[in-house]
Order: structure tokens, then C-alpha cells, then sequence
């Protein structure tokens, strides 16, 4: 599979942009997500902008197909899928005990009806990458998900499933996930573990969860950060690295994991990198992606800071204005 540059693909340009998105996105549940630090309805405020600041119109969207039950066990043990029928379970994945109280069917449609989404919309990411060269789904990214067992808020391992698919077509590719959230991608890890198909670049803060150390096995090109570095040092550190880890992968496609959760206000992450920082990093990923004239799919990760829909709208404005040529 590569990229397609042929007119008919500029004339599909002028209609649809590559950015997945669907109001199924945002999971809001009889205000329980006021007591989370996650915003989840960060992904329709980062849509807006897109729509009213950038000019994006709305049918230029792609909208995801929701993952069926056949897509989730590409991963998933059919026990962990049936455990997810249990309240306690979804409440310890999502870190809120309160939610063990809720009936299960009303969490199913409004918490793990959305994360189906946004996994369909991995999927459909990885297939327009290959189309257009780039694509962006405003969700996913959930790198702490396990075959047999979820984490961290991430129910579903949306991008090994996502991976997976590809490989029913192509079984050769090489895939590159670039994880630059502020947690360490343990589930991604341990999925991918014995599969050399996958090269897992991470940067992530070592004193914070997961603190998997199992899972730091298996990540390629590891390299975990005190808390509270800054930009200067982030960056530097990229710079540095990820040409070299594309050289020595020679990837088909990049799959990056933009979390937010490397901002300085951000109270889970414990980083302090700036805004300004967080623009930077993502357009230096799109660089690198661009000049290797290697596909990239953008997933956003985590983000648990009142700023991280509009860091991340800003960051995707500057990469179509300054990467993409939008």
C-alpha cells in the first residue's frame, strides 16, 4: 500500500478533508464526567474550531463506522469483552467507583458506545492515511488497553485493531507508532510484543502510571522523562531521535499518539511543556512523516487539562496551514 497521487485523488482532495470525526465522540452520562479530569467533550470542541475558526465546512468530515464486535476481537479475549457487561469493570477502567452503580446498558451506550466510535474511527484513519498521505480521527489513542484487560480510561486498543486490518490486506507492512503522550503505552506494548512488523517509538514520563515494567520491554525506541521536563529539552530530544528511529523502522505508515497531557497545567501528566511546545511537537512529527514521504494517521491520546481541545485545534490548524498546505 502506498499513497496515491494521482488526479483522481486531488479532484476526492477538493471535496473531503482526511479528519474523522462524529458527535458519538463525546460521552457525557448524568454529569458523573464533572468529577473525572478527563473533558470528554473535548473532541466536538476541537471539531468546532475546525468548523467556525479554521472554515472546515461540516460535510467535509469523514464520519466513522462504529466497531463491531468482529473488529474488537482481532484483540480482545471474548472474556474480557463479556466482562465489560459488569459495571465494577468499566468503573475500575474508567477510575470512577461510582459508576459500578450505574445499570450497565446506560454505560454501554454512553460510554462504551463512544469508544467503539472513535476505535471505527482508527480504523477508517489508517485506511485514508494510505489514501491522501495524512489523516487525523479527533479521539482514539487508547495505549493502555490489553487483550485481555483495559486501563487508564482506555477500554479498546483501538490502534493494534486498527493494525491488524491493515494486515488482513498487506500482511508485510511496516507500522511505526510514535507515542507521545504523557503515559507510557503499555497496552500498545504488550499487544505488539512478539510482532516485528511494529516499532514503537515512546516518550513518556517514567514516575507516573503505569509504570509498566514488563511492557518497557517491548517499546523499541523507549525513552522514558523526569517529570516536569521542558521544552528545550523535549524537543531537542525529538529532534534528535525520531529521524533515526525512521531510518532504522523504514515504516509504511506512522501512527502518532498526540496526547495533550504533556502540557504544564496538566495535573495527571506532570510535564511541563508549553503550548507553544506541544504545536511545535506535533508539527515536527508531520515533518518528519512528510519529508520521509511516509502516510501518518494522528490520534489524540490523552489530555486532562481545561486547555486540551484548544491546544490541540491550534496544533491542527498550524499543521494544515504550515505542514500540509491546506
Amino acid at each position: 500500500m502506498k499513497f496515491n497521487k494521482g488526479n483522481s485523488l486531488f479532484k476526492r482532495m477538493l471535496n473531503k478533508v482526511p479528519i474523522i470525526f462524529t458527535k458519538q465522540y463525546d460521552h457525557t452520562f448524568g454529569g458523573l464526567e464533572e468529577i473525572h479530569p478527563f473533558d470528554s467533550e473535548k473532541y466536538g470542541k476541537i471539531y468546532n474550531y475546525l468548523v467556525k475558526k479554521v472554515g472546515i465546512d461540516k460535510k467535509r468530515f469523514y464520519t466513522p463506522e462504529m466497531a463491531s464486535k468482529e473488529d474488537l476481537l482481532f484483540i480482545h479475549s471474548k472474556e474480557y469483552l463479556s466482562a465489560l457487561n459488569h459495571s465494577e469493570t468499566i468503573a475500575r477502567i474508567a477510575e470512577l467507583k461510582v459508576l459500578s452503580s450505574v445499570p450497565n446498558d446506560i454505560l454501554q451506550n454512553c460510554l462504551l458506545k463512544s469508544v467503539k466510535y472513535a476505535t471505527g474511527g482508527t480504523i477508517k484513519g489508517c485506511v485514508l492515511a494510505f489514501e491522501y498521505g495524512w489523516a487525523i480521527n479527533l479521539s482514539g489513542g487508547y495505549h493502555h488497553a490489553k487483550a485481555d484487560s483495559g486501563g487508564g480510561f482506555c477500554f479498546f486498543a483501538d490502534i493494534p485493531i486498527a493494525v491488524y486490518k491493515l494486515f488482513n490486506n498487506n500482511n508485510t507492512l511496516s507500522i511505526m507508532i510514535i507515542d507521545l503522550d504523557a503515559h507510557q503505552g503499555n497496552g500498545n506494548a504488550s499487544i505488539f510484543k512478539n510482532d516485528n512488523r511494529i516499532h514503537i517509538f515512546d516518550v513518556y514520563n517514567e514516575r507516573i502510571y503505569p509504570g509498566d515494567f514488563e511492557a518497557k520491554k517491548y517499546i523499541e525506541f523507549g525513552y522514558p522523562v523526569m517529570s516536569h521536563i521542558k521544552d528545550l529539552d523535549y524537543l531537542s530530544l525529538l529532534e534528535r531521535e525520531i529521524p533515526d528511529a525512521i531510518r532504522k523502522s523504514k515504516p509504511d505508515i506512522i501512527i502518532y499518539i498526540a496526547g495533550t497531557d504533556i502540557f504544564k497545567e496538566d495535573t495527571l501528566g506532570c510535564m511541563n511543556i508549553s503550548e507553544g511546545g506541544i504545536i511545535e511537537r506535533d508539527e515536527l512529527v508531520f515533518r518528519n512523516a512528510v519529508k520521509n514521504k511516509i502516510p501518518i494517521l494522528m490520534v489524540l491520546g490523552g489530555g486532562y487539562s481545561k486547555d486540551s481541545a484548544i491546544i490541540t485545534a491550534k496544533s491542527i490548524e498550524n499543521i494544515l496551514k504550515n505542514v500540509i498546505i491546506f
